[in-house]
């Protein structure tokens, strides 16, 4: 049976791209679903007029509920419509139709669940990318990276991603978030729950578009979201014997990792605050570098370990 697969575009306040974005978009000739998350300017104006053109299912959010809430809701609608896929777009005009169909082309002819994009190429970005989107893209792929185990996938901030429907039955959305991290959400979902995980080459265009982006709250939602993954993949992979080995080490890491800091604190409490000690800071400082090292090669077998089995189920167009 062939895979039906939708698009879904995220509008709000895009009124100067809108129009040529789902332009573009009708030359797939694919299901358009589009989400007006409560527009301050004419953008819901001119979807209306947009309409009759295209195959194209309007949602209007009374309030705004920002791009992650909006983004289930259009997964959870083209499941409803009996759609296997939604890809998503942004409707901003970053994104160009080659790349949204070379996304279709490859989820049409395989069994890929998810869909990513990588914007960290020779030629990916076109523009000037703001500061603090460079850096805080690098900060994600590293704490994607450690917590998957794998060092295959980059740009989990990335806003162009194909995954499937059957994400709103499988996947615990208690940690979800509604407005900014959406995407770095999915991806690390997707890898600890194994999901056929494949990352494309794609073109971001920065031009004058604005953004509400806030990199604080960003950067709290990644580090809570891979604290909490972290965990839950050590939960799922003591459970399988494939992974046990690589779970008895981050656990081996986690112990360790405590026991470091608490060495740390007590070195710093030696030097400066104690009056009697019974270990010369000297001697501390020996232990603290010998437990980092042990912190350091544990880790790396762990992430090597899982590596391997991982970058099974991953494919990348690199």
């Amino acid at each position: 049976m062939k895979k039906k697969i939708a698009i879904g575009v995220l509008a709000y306040d895009v009124e100067k791209y809108i129009e040529q974005v789902l332009t573009d978009l009708s030359q797939t000739k694919e299901q358009l679903y589009v989400i007006d998350d409560s527009s301050n300017d004419n953008t819901l104006e001119i979807l209306e007029n947009f309409q009759p053109k295209v195959p194209m299912k309007i949602i209007r959010n009374k309030k705004n509920i920002g791009a992650g809430a909006s983004t289930r809701k259009l997964i959870e609608v083209a499941k409803s419509d009996g759609y296997d896929m939604i890809l998503k777009v942004d409707g901003d005009g970053q994104f160009i139709i080659q790349d949204v169909i070379k996304i279709l082309d490859i989820a049409s002819k395989n069994n890929y669940k998810y869909i990513k994009s990588n914007r960290f190429w020779e030629g990916g970005i076109k523009g000037n990318i703001p500061k603090k989107r460079f850096f805080g893209n690098l900060l994600a792929t590293m704490f994607l990276q450690v917590t998957t185990g794998t060092n295959k996938l980059y740009d989990p901030l990335n806003g162009l991603f194909a995954i499937s429907t059957s994400v709103i039955s499988d996947t615990n959305f208690k940690y979800y978030p509604k407005r900014y991290g959406y995407p770095y959400y999915f991806s690390v979902s997707a890898i600890i729950n194994g999901y056929e995980t494949y990352q494309i080459n794609n073109v971001v265009i920065y031009n004058d578009q604005s953004s509400n982006l806030r990199s604080t709250i960003v950067l709290f939602t990644i580090i809570k979201l891979s604290i909490i993954y972290y965990f839950k993949k050590i939960k799922i992979k003591k459970n399988i014997g494939l992974y046990q080995r690589s779970a008895f080490l981050d656990l081996t890491f986690i112990i360790s990792f405590i026991l470091t800091l608490y060495l740390l604190i007590q070195l710093i409490y030696t030097v400066y605050f104690a009056n009697v000690v019974l270990i010369r800071s000297g001697n501390l400082l020996i232990i603290l570098i010998f437990s980092i090292l042990f912190n350091i090669f544990i880790f790396i077998a762990s992430f090597k370990e899982e590596k391997s089995i991982r970058n099974t189920y991953i494919y990348s167009e690199n």
